[in-house]
């Protein structure tokens, strides 16, 4: 059977339509649906096709059997967990890297993407204040670029310790020791497993109540570290927004003889974009490597991620160098500067064509109003919050996310009061908070991330979270008294 060229325009003009009419049904729409999987199933599944059916039909059903199952995670009023929306320009320029279908890692086989893809990542070090020698990859995600990052780092380290881990493995390899917040991220524990290091050789830093790393501590952990040691640290801690004290952390990394200093900054590093929050990130340069997700604050569309090393020729050397073969070697000079030697993919789309794309529109200045209307939002509905007895805000709110619990009295009522708060929220559909942890407690996380949410998104979200908290406020105390009762 063949296809012709012919053929896309219709259905493109389907996809269009039905994308169009979902995107601007998001300021209305119920966040969550609430349909269940198994409704799901019944309408998407079914038995395995074995005879062509029509394209358009089979578009019109995907388009409306999805539909209730989407979560509005690109409109206005969602704050869960750390999911920005879309750029317009963004995910325009993503439509067209899926229609040109080019396979970014070799410049050979893109020229243009490849170009624009080496723009963006200069644009990039220049918007973040890092250093313009630096590697720069477009992965998939903060997971893939911390992957990455650490790959180098441990890489790096052991062959400061006259270990070559590409040609010998980690059979008796030297040990390396990480140091890390006690807030570290999972994705840096998930990254240490996968890479063979473990996280039982983690050494913790204590943090304070805003969960930032306690300066004072240290040099007192790292004088304990006499081998390869990983330092991580965190641009933007995830129940907190706050960020770690980095020039203290370089400068002990600097005195030991053998260390790395990675900073997480899946959603904080873009603050540095921000003249009114670039001293949050103080001495973040000094660094060896750093991740941040672009589809999260940036507000791409996903997949999309960066790693960025300081020593490009590390990242070179990491990510396989010249043992790909000779039809793959090349130099990391331009302009043949094959993405292939910046990451770990050998085969992917064009992640940085959206990136480049939206620097392009926006500009710095574009997308540092992004950023402090972000986080003015977040401050402005924290404030509100904090005025209301019984909401406690738990962080300073430096930035554009913060914690909040609901209730007096003992920790397990706040607790489980917090927890009702949260999916009654989720569960009425306007707004889309979610559930964490803060020392050990259970928190109503908020982030504002999107570029489409208001200032009367934020007030109509106050009122939805003061109604809700009373509403079930009331009602447990009703049901704690009738069970006292019985």
């Amino acid at each position: 059977m063949s296809h012709k060229f012919t053929q896309y325009r219709p259905l493109l003009n389907q996809s269009l339509t039905h994308a169009v009419e979902y995107l601007e049904s998001l300021p209305d729409r119920p966040v969550d649906n609430l349909i269940s999987a198994e409704s799901l199933r019944q309408s998407i599944g079914g038995s395995l096709p074995m005879q062509a059916s029509d394209p358009a039909q089979v578009l019109g059903e995907l388009a409306a059997n999805v539909e209730p199952g989407l979560i509005g995670s690109g409109g206005p009023r969602f704050f869960g967990y750390a999911i920005g929306g879309s750029f317009p320009v963004a995910l325009a320029a993503d439509w067209l890297v899926s229609a040109w279908d080019q396979n970014v890692p070799y410049y050979v086989a893109s020229p243009g993407t490849s170009v624009v893809e080496e723009t963006a990542a200069e644009w990039m070090l220049e918007l973040l204040g890092l250093p313009e020698t630096a590697g720069v990859g477009f992965v998939s995600g903060a997971q893939e670029g911390i992957y990455t990052a650490l790959i180098t780092a441990r890489n790096s380290l052991l062959n400061n310790a006259g270990w070559d881990v590409a040609t010998r493995g980690l059979y008796n390899a030297p040990r390396i020791t990480v140091v890390a917040s006690d807030q570290i991220h999972s994705t840096i524990k998930r990254a240490l497993s996968m890479i063979g290091i473990g996280v039982e050789q983690i050494k913790t830093l204590p943090t304070d109540a805003n969960l930032r790393i306690l300066p004072e501590s240290i040099a007192d952990v790292m004088a304990q570290c006499e081998g390869p040691t990983l330092v991580c640290a965190q641009a933007g801690c995830i129940d907190s927004g706050a960020f770690d004290p980095f020039e203290a952390l370089a400068a002990e990394v600097k005195r030991h003889p053998n260390a790395w200093l990675h900073i997480d900054g899946a959603i904080g590093l873009w603050s540095a974009v921000s003249d009114s929050q670039r001293h949050l990130l103080k001495g973040i340069e000094l660094a060896d490597s750093w991740d941040t997700d672009g589809h999260k604050w940036f507000n791409m569309p996903y997949d999309s991620g960066m790693v960025i090393v300081r020593d490009a020729k590390l990242l070179v050397t990491a990510m396989g160098g010249s043992s790909m073969g000779d039809y793959l070697t090349d130099a990391i000079a331009k302009p043949d500067r094959n993405a292939i030697n910046f990451g770990i993919s050998a085969s992917r789309r064009a992640r940085g064509v959206p990136v480049y794309a939206a620097i392009k529109a926006l500009g710095k200045q574009g997308i540092e109003a992004h950023l402090d209307h972000c986080c003015a939002l977040a401050q402005r509905l924290a404030g509100t919050l904090s005025q209301v007895e019984g909401i406690t805000i738990l962080n300073d709110v430096v930035s554009n996310r913060f914690s909040a619990q609901f209730g007096n009295g003992n920790e397990a009522f706040r607790n489980r009061l917090t927890e009702r708060v949260v999916h009654r929220l989720q569960q009425d559909g306007f707004c889309y908070p979610s559930t964490s942890g803060y020392k050990g407690l259970k928190t109503m996380l908020f982030s504002v991330l999107s570029c489409h949410t208001t200032t009367e998104d934020i007030d109509d979200t106050a009122e939805a979270i003061i109604r809700t908290f009373n509403d079930e406020l009331a009602q447990l105390r009703a049901e704690t008294t009738a069970a006292l009762c019985d």
